[in-house]
Parts: C-alpha cells; structure tokens; sequence
C-alpha cells in the first residue's frame, strides 16, 4: 500500500505530500499545474534524500517525460487512474555533458497513468514498489484526486 498524506505549504508554496511505501518515507511536492508540471525537478542540483515530486494530470494518458536539465538520475513511478501502480522506470540518467535535446530519451509509461511520483534513482527498488501496488492520499490531499 502507498499513502500519502499532506503537509501543505513549505518554502515553495507548493503542496506537498508525505508518501509512505512500507516503512519508506517520501515528501513530495506536488505538481499539479501545468507549469509546475513543465518545471518539475529540472535545474536543482540534487534531491535530499526520501524526498520527490508528485504530478498530477487532469486526465489519463501515457505522458512522456525527458531529463532535460537534470543533474541527477530519477526513478519514475507511474500510478492509474485507480491509484494501481502501473509501471516503474528506474535509474532514468541525467543528460550526459553536451548531449543535444534531440537526442535525450522519453520514458512513458507501459500502460495509461494519471500520476507519476518522482525519486531518487534506486528508492523504488528499495522500497519494493512494483505494478498492482495501491496508492491512497490521506490528511487534507484525501479524496482530492480521486485516491
């Protein structure tokens, strides 16, 4: 079972949200405009450790998502409308120095996904997350996006 619970506010002014697989802990910011979406985690230099981003879409889809900008490797976790996980894409690698844009890898999802959970390369192996694992939203984010 994934859960997430809220914790709003924060620096940024964005939404953030307690994620908890098992006994891991992530805090999340939630992107969930279009902007915040296009932004995501490009340009910082590093993400502190049970830390990530949750996107939110306003429809179901199979978005795809390059590394432009990053400075280190992420894995993707990609959740249904039905809040299943249903798909992983691990260790996604930051542009190599020099790499061209056109030349960067899109990574979507293996089936359609409403939301995708940003983290550092190697925390969803760790914390077992595989496809048919459940993800709910808890505290004030409960209900809001239909989890």
């Amino acid at each position: 079972l994934l859960a997430l619970a809220c914790a709003c506010g924060g620096s940024s002014g964005r939404k953030r949200v307690q994620v908890r697989i098992g006994s891991l802990v992530i805090n999340a910011e939630v992107a969930d405009t279009v902007d915040e979406r296009g932004q995501g985690l490009s340009g910082r230099a590093s993400l502190p450790q049970h830390d990530g981003m949750l996107f939110v879409f306003d429809e179901v889809g199979q978005p795809g998502y390059w590394m432009k900008d990053m400075r280190f490797a992420l894995d993707l976790v990609w959740v249904s409308s039905q809040c299943a996980v249903v798909d992983v894409t691990l260790g996604a690698p930051p542009p190599a120095p020099g790499q061209a844009l056109a030349d960067l890898p899109v990574y979507t999802p293996a089936s359609p996904a409403q939301y995708v959970l940003e983290i550092n390369a190697g925390e969803a192996a760790r914390a077992g997350i595989t496809p048919g694992k459940r993800l709910t939203l808890a505290g004030n984010l409960a209900g809001q996006y239909g989890c």
